[in-house]
């Protein structure tokens, strides 16, 4: 009989594309992401960004004592799962070293930590993928990062708020539309900061696509892979 069910093991040469592994045939075996806010196709464990990224820990065994210790945040909330998924966007907190990171996306389409100030540890920008009207006609709004919101109809898909952590409560509205300040997430232009230009609607189902400028001049891309983020972001560590 077939087994069923998800696996539980997860080989370092196919791991996903966002995980930022460059020794795939050193090891075998690598942490799979378990269940949680991200796709395990988009995120990166715990444990992996603690001893293969920031490598804080030598080996998944510290990694495990920092985590039981509870001395990891993410999204100012303290996770000890060495297999909680980490992703695009997130704030990742190491309170005792005083150091915050948030994960953000390279040229190459993978995951990032990128060194943030303490004061701006206490906000997320997060993208609203989806919109429906919930019983007793709220509407009711599905983030990038898999959480759930009611809020006022003048938010639409594409939109980003900035949400205070842990209140999760809205500090800012962004609004895609032109003259906003983009990161694209994927394609070939993946890391890039843009300047949103025009978004341009496709006939026949196509998806639309939108016209952006950079430091390296004017080209189109797929408007879904724009995220639109305030001035103060950036992909550098400060």
């Amino acid at each position: 009989m077939g087994k069923r069910g998800r696996s539980n093991h997860q080989k370092r040469i196919s791991k996903p594309k966002a995980i930022p592994l460059n020794d795939k045939k050193s090891k075998e075996w690598t942490t799979k992401t378990a269940p949680g806010p991200h796709k395990g196709s988009g995120s990166m464990p715990l444990g992996v960004l603690l001893k293969d990224v920031l490598k804080v820990a030598k080996t998944a065994r510290e990694s495990r004592i920092i985590l039981n210790n509870r001395l990891v945040l993410v999204d100012g909330k303290v996770r000890t799962e060495p297999k909680f998924p980490v992703g695009f966007m997130d704030v990742v907190s190491l309170p005792k070293a005083g150091t915050q990171y948030r994960i953000v996306i390279d040229w190459k389409g993978r995951l990032k930590p990128v060194k943030i100030p303490e004061g701006s540890a206490g906000t997320k920008i997060i993208s609203i993928m989806n919109k429906h009207i919930a019983p007793g006609a709220k509407t009711n709004f599905t983030f990038h990062d898999g959480r759930n919101m009611q809020g006022d109809n003048h938010l639409r898909t594409g939109d980003s708020i900035v949400i205070g952590l842990p209140s999760a409560k809205l500090e800012a509205h962004l609004k895609l539309e032109p003259g906003a300040r983009c990161l694209i997430r994927e394609g070939k232009h993946a890391g890039k900061i843009v300047r949103l230009d025009e978004l341009i609607p496709r006939a026949g189902g196509k998806p639309a696509e939108a016209k952006v400028s950079s430091e390296d001049g004017e080209f189109v891309t797929v408007a879904k892979y724009l995220f639109v983020v305030d001035e103060k972001f950036s992909v550098v560590s400060e």
